[in-house]
């Protein structure tokens, strides 16, 4: 499901109406799906604005409305085909045999629903449907825990939702308690789907509907099956305070984001045990809890997340169900991912690569991690995606790696295998700068170390740093041949070195791709966590 948030609710009508007349002047006999209520108004009149100036001609259009309150008069007010004719049909050049509503003035409501959904195969199916979404999730009448794989049919209104349509009839008028309405499965065959939501009262719905499950109790849920599905909101229905966690082997830091801009981070030490870490996240929900208006939880974790268990090498983890077990404390859309992929996600939206749809974050550090992301989506296989640190550099005669294979990437380009390999030519060559610095250093380098040798000019020290740069660049030109990416992002300790690594680097490459430092470090899988 494609997310498109907007400002206010004028912008989202017109950004809808936008999506309408392009289907219209890209197929003019086009079927179009509408639906009522106060959502699609903005819409609609948009919609007559662009006829009447001539960008789209409805002409050819059909159209099948949603749904029809039963029984109910066509010329009563409150009546659908009412509402369709005074707010758009009797306002555009369409042709009024091709407007199709379901007839609430039947008696037979079975053989109308059956005529009903003849009449739209018959016209070729539904090319553009357009969708609200009430409170509950429901769409067009498809209530809470009705049957969801139905076509059109005569459903009973919930109590919610005859409350909430009361206040369209007057005290004498009798409220209707059932409706013909398309069904989910009905919905589902259209080939596009837009769904509009707007104002704070649909907030928690959205929320819900972007970070939870499929689940009956969500009619709308249903829409994530669909392949081509875009939901339009403004940012009153969208937005709330989003907490996002990643959790470190060292630490854990956690961040606030409220309207795509960040209100609060912070990070504590990482306890040591599965209970205690579990305590400090709830512990963190309710602190800023109290502070924010929080709406979803995003974790990020380091590991492999499998069947919603997790097992991370550097964490109490092993196969523990931490969405589970925190949901038993909190309340709330929870999405847990790996820490890689939140970090990735992070530099999309608040960092480097704001400007870039397709980004690969490398980060450098014992291992090396990678996230993937495209068309600003994190790119997820079934279990795990974006290992870029186990690609084999080195076939022949390839150091061994922890997960089976020789010649990983990681065993040459981490932070941990630059940090051997100088050691290792420090001990051969005892007569360098670098072997010397490595002694004063208690039989130990790290980075700073090696680039204060090579800034001294330390034959040795350089050479080590010339075969890590080439092992670095043969990666990296790897990366960029199989995903093609805007931009490859850099993060981890050895990027604090800036253009003494990234300069070097970039020489090497054989690829215009542009390569850059993250500018949010630490801070991109909290962030990323926030937005998930």
């Amino acid at each position: 499901m494609r997310v498109i948030v907007c400002d206010t609710y004028e912008q989202m009508s017109k950004k809808a109406a936008r999506i309408v007349a392009g289907q219209i002047n890209l197929k003019p006999d086009c079927v179009l799906g509408f639906a009522t209520g106060s959502t699609p108004l903005g819409t609609y009149k948009n919609l007559i604005e662009m006829n009447k100036s001539g960008e789209i001609d409805f002409s050819e259009v059909k159209s099948f409305n949603l749904d029809e309150y039963y029984p109910i008069k066509r010329d009563n007010k409150q009546s659908y085909r009412y509402f369709m004719n005074e707010n758009l049909f009797n306002h555009i050049n369409i042709d009024m045999s091709n407007t199709h509503v379901p007839n609430g003035e039947t008696e037979n409501p079975d053989a109308e629903c059956d005529a009903y959904e003849r009449a739209i195969k018959e016209a070729g199916g539904v090319d553009l449907q357009i969708l609200g979404i009430g409170e509950n999730g429901h769409i067009g009448f498809n209530e809470p825990d009705a049957c969801l794989d139905s076509f059109t049919h005569l459903a009973s209104l919930t109590e919610s939702t005859i409350s909430a349509n009361s206040r369209f009839f007057g005290e004498d008028e009798k409220i209707p308690t059932k409706a013909l309405t398309m069904g989910i499965s009905t919905i589902l065959n259209a080939k596009k789907i837009i769904l509009l939501a707007s104002g704070a009262n649909k907030n928690r719905v959205v929320t819900e509907l972007l970070n939870d499950e499929i689940n009956t109790s969500i009619p709308a849920s249903m829409l994530k099956t669909h392949p081509d599905v875009v939901l339009i909101c403004d940012h009153d229905a969208y937005t709330g305070a989003r907490l996002g966690i990643d959790i470190g082997g060292m630490n854990i830091k956690y961040a606030v984001v409220d309207k795509d801009k960040v209100i609060y981070k912070n990070k504590i030490e990482t306890p040591k045990t599965e209970s205690e870490i579990i305590d400090t996240l709830v512990n963190i929900y309710d602190n800023m809890k109290a502070k924010f208006d929080v709406k979803t939880l995003g974790i990020g974790t380091p590991g492999i997340i499998k069947n919603g268990e997790v097992t991370a090498v550097n964490l109490p983890f092993k196969k523990t169900p931490l969405k589970k077990l925190l949901k038993k404390r909190i309340n709330l859309p929870i999405v847990i991912d790996n820490d890689a992929n939140c970090a990735a996600l992070g530099e999309v939206e608040y960092g480097t690569a704001t400007d870039c749809d397709n980004i690969v974050l490398i980060v450098i550090g014992t291992g090396i991690g990678g996230g993937v992301i495209m068309n600003r989506q994190i790119c997820r296989g079934k279990y795990s995606m974006g290992e870029i640190g186990h690609i084999i550099i080195e076939a022949t005669n390839g150091i061994p790696c922890p997960c089976g294979q020789n010649g990983c990437w990681e065993q040459y380009v981490s932070a941990r295998a630059l940090m051997q390999y100088a050691e290792e030519k420090a001990r051969e060559n005892k007569d360098s700068l670098l072997y010397e610095i490595y002694t004063e250093n208690g039989n130990q380098l790290d980075g700073e170390k090696i680039f204060e040798a090579i800034d001294k000019n330390c034959p040795v020290a350089k050479a080590v740093f010339d075969r890590y740069l080439n092992y670095f660049a043969a990666g990296i030109n790897s990366i960029v041949n199989v995903f093609g990416t805007d931009a490859i992002i850099l993060a981890g300790g050895i990027t604090a070195q800036g253009d003494n690594l990234l300069k070097p680097l970039k020489e090497k490459l054989n690829t215009n791709v542009r390569i850059e430092i993250s500018t949010l470090q630490n801070d991109a899988g909290a962030l990323g966590a926030a937005m998930l």
